[in-house]
């Protein structure tokens, strides 16, 4: 299947068909998949295709495949740590939307030197994908012209046509912008960083660590003494703990910076905590829309087990530094995180655990649903961790509550199973269903109230079956 490198959409798909292929590719197997993807990129820019991946992304996201390197990709390298994510909670630092990377393309496409962009998007067209010193490369000459090109548009009276037609008055993309070409102008200075503080998210910050950033700051300050914010920026939203970087911020040598030092702080600790307001913020649902931040009990639970983290070390430093303006935010943050997990964890335990066992019916045969006993362990095993945060959340009397609530409806559950079992015997099959269903409601027993009190149950199901504990 291939594509000569200038083919338009229609040369792939009629236009008319790209909705259809929409769906198709959401079905298709990962390395054909693959394949039509790789012949999209090369028209990418093409309003349909755009539509095409848009609705493609989350497959993009959850298989990671190497994309074939373009300028406009390569342009976002030196801010992609502080790009928002798709659709998620997690907030980075100083935010760039998504939505400003076309505007700002385009801006550059007007008015940037057209022979010099020609000339690396010749060069880009060369590069494989992965090559990260291939786009590292290209990169040495794009991102000042692209840093030259953006600040002049925006410092000039003559070009606000081409913000108009770019940006629409929209400020807060402006403002994006303006960010974005600053992290353009330190871009090798960026991508030196980020080779030394992987991977990402850092698990800790060490000496080393500590060391680089340094060395950077103090590099960046000598160009650019503006710029050092943005650069520790990009050093805090490679931390698991971006408020680690505070800790050690103030015994920092920033060179040409130090000046600015105090300043640097107070916006960078006043930034960690609105990161950690907003990242909660989005947990709540708009008016007439249902939240989309969290997919399941599981992910609720690893979020809020990130935020707490978050918020443990934001409030260590900001105590150790005497700074205890913040404390009432923070505390805020973590009352909106217990909200979520009540509300994705807690309040759909009965839904998410006890439908998952069938109630028998009377002559009909019993039906093993593999996909909800699936579900519903993954649903008692978050409802387990929520053990973990109970106490900071102040959740502890309703995660004790809702587990012996669980306990005491897979039991009943199961004692259902139990005495509807005898009427198996005649059919094999569906004595086989009924035993399955039967350790699978076991195995919810355990998760939510431990082996010890699932043992009775464990005993009485090997009784009905005719095997001996040993056997079992």
């Amino acid at each position: 299947m291939t594509a000569p490198p200038d083919a338009a959409p229609s040369d792939i798909a009629p236009p008319d068909l790209l909705p259809t292929l929409e769906h198709r590719l959401l079905a298709i197997p990962d390395d054909k998949f693959l394949e039509v993807v790789q012949l999209l990129e090369r028209v990418r820019d093409h309003p349909d295709v755009q539509q095409t991946f848009a609705s493609i992304r989350p497959r993009l996201v959850q298989m990671r495949p190497e994309r074939r390197p373009t300028l406009k990709r390569v342009l976002c390298m030196p801010f992609e740590d502080v790009l928002e994510s798709f659709g998620g909670a997690d907030v980075p630092l100083g935010r760039i939307e998504r939505r400003a990377i076309d505007p700002m393309w385009g801006i550059i496409e007007d008015c940037a030197d057209r022979h010099a962009l020609d000339q690396l998007d010749r060069q880009v067209q060369g590069v494989a994908p992965g090559d990260h010193n291939g786009m590292l490369n290209i990169g040495r000459r794009l991102w000042p012209l692209a840093a030259q090109t953006l600040r002049s548009v925006m410092e000039s009276d003559g070009s606000r046509h081409v913000l108009w037609r770019r940006l629409h008055g929209d400020e807060d993309l402006r403002r994006q912008v303006i960010d974005a070409a600053v992290f353009l102008d330190i871009g090798l200075s960026i991508e030196a960083l980020k080779s030394d503080l992987s991977p990402k998210p850092l698990p800790e910050l060490e000496d080393r660590h500590v060391a680089v950033i340094e060395q950077a700051a103090q590099a960046v300050a000598r160009q650019n003494v503006a710029a050092v914010y943005s650069l520790l920026l990009v050093a805090a939203a490679r931390l698991a703990a971006p408020a680690d970087l505070l800790r050690v911020l103030n015994d920092l040598d920033l060179g040409k910076a130090r000046r600015d030092q105090p300043v640097i702080f107070a916006q960078l600790s006043g930034l960690v905590v609105s990161n950690l307001e907003e990242r909660t913020a989005r947990l709540e649902p708009k008016a007439g829309t249902p939240s989309t931040a969290v997919a399941s009990p599981e992910a609720a639970m690893a979020l809020a087990e990130r935020l707490v983290a978050s918020v443990a070390t934001t409030n260590a430093v900001m105590d150790l530094l005497n700074e205890p303006i913040y404390r009432e935010r923070l505390e805020a943050v973590k009352t909106a995180v217990g909200a979520m997990v009540t509300g994705a964890v807690l309040d759909t335990a009965s839904d998410g655990i006890l439908s998952a066992i069938p109630v028998p019916k009377p002559g009909a045969a019993p039906v093993v649903d593999e996909a909800a006993q699936a579900a519903a362990e993954d649903h008692a095993r978050a409802l387990r961790r929520c053990e973990g945060l109970a106490d900071t959340l102040g959740l502890r009397q309703a995660v004790s509550d809702t587990l012996k609530r669980m306990g005491q409806g897979v039991s009943v559950r199961a004692q259902a199973l139990l005495k509807d079992y005898p009427q198996m015997a005649g059919d094999a099959d569906a004595a086989e269903s009924a035993e399955l269903n039967l350790f699978y409601a076991l195995r919810l027993l355990e998760l939510v109230a431990g082996p010890a009190k699932a043992d009775p149950l464990r005993l009485a199901i090997l009784s009905a079956i005719g095997e001996s504990p040993d056997e079992g």
